[in-house]
């Protein structure tokens, strides 16, 4: 029992640890990126916001948390900090390439560039792909459960509404090299999907 205790402890301080570099990474480059000229609406942020906020009052009135997919086991929680570990990598490689261009929302940047190399070149949001992974490493090794589950479609679901919103302003801002770069890189957020 005490063993068990441990592994977790320590899984949960590996997982913490990872998002935590994430998160401040994230946040030293947020204060160095380009002026925006146009910013997508209050009411267009909400497409993507409300299945997150619906998944986590279904899991809250039903108790989905509660509700164990698989046994946690030392096997889940190696292949969970592993998978959770190569996607914040591929997210922070991402952040990295896409540079002073990077927005938490919908924008376009003055002098804005269509980035097509590093990860850009596997999938078109490739940031959403890391934090996909990662999340669902984290539900691996901590807790997987039917609400970690109903979460993860959420994630899917506003990944795909904001990736969709994000295609339509770059084949505005960008209507010759776009299309090309799209059918090029087939993959939104899945690769070759």
């Amino acid at each position: 029992m005490g063993d068990m205790v441990l592994n977790h402890l320590v899984t949960v301080s590996i997982i913490q640890g990872l998002w935590l570099i994430l998160t401040v990474y994230w946040l030293v480059l947020a204060f160095n990126n380009k002026k925006s000229v146009y910013r997508q609406s209050w009411l267009a942020r909400m497409g993507y916001v409300l299945p997150l906020i619906l998944a986590s009052m279904i899991i809250s009135r039903w108790s989905l948390g509660k509700i164990p997919l698989l046994p946690l086991s030392s096997i889940g929680r190696v292949i969970g900090i592993l998978l959770c570990a190569g996607g914040i990598a591929f997210a922070i490689w991402a952040r990295t390439i896409l540079g002073t261009n990077w927005s938490g929302i919908a924008t376009v940047k003055e002098n804005h560039a269509l980035i097509c190399r590093g990860p850009y070149a596997v999938v078109r949001h490739p940031i959403y792909t890391g934090l996909l992974l990662a999340y669902i490493g984290t539900a691996l090794a901590l807790w997987p459960t039917a609400g970690s589950l109903t979460l993860l479609a959420a994630f899917l679901l506003a990944g795909w509404i904001k990736s969709r919103q994000e295609e339509k302003l770059m084949e505005r801002q960008f209507p010759d090299t776009y299309p090309a770069y799209r059918k090029k890189v087939r993959g939104g957020i899945i690769p070759h999907y």
